[in-house]
């Protein structure tokens, strides 16, 4: 592995550690990727070093956020016969977690204004 991917997967891993140990903190997949997505449009809306979106952007918000635990509720109200809620969840999730990274990016350029 050369110089320039080392660098790279240190700096992802500095924010993915605290990213995690938040995430196992909160215990609503809901609030994480709400969260998560909120923070993601800040820092893709301020204009600092890529190598600062890696720790953050990729770290921390990646690690943060969970697919897969959000994939596995889903699966869960499939096998309880909820079909509704299934739908809900799937369509809710995705347009409010739309909306916290619009209201991220928002946020973040009325603070550099």
């Amino acid at each position: 592995m050369n110089n320039f991917f080392k660098k790279k997967f240190f700096l992802i891993s500095l924010g993915a550690i605290p990213g995690a140990l938040l995430r196992w903190q909160i215990d609503s997949i809901f609030i994480v990727n709400l969260i998560g997505c909120f923070l993601l449009g800040i820092i893709n809306a301020l204009p600092i070093s890529s190598r600062f979106k890696l720790i953050f952007a990729f770290g921390f918000c990646g690690s943060l956020t969970t697919f897969s635990g959000w994939s596995f509720q889903l699966f869960q109200l499939i096998n309880q016969g909820l079909f509704k809620l299934f739908f809900l969840n799937s369509v809710l999730i995705v347009l409010i977690s739309f909306f916290a990274i619009c209201l991220g990016d928002l946020f973040a350029k009325k603070i550099m204004n």
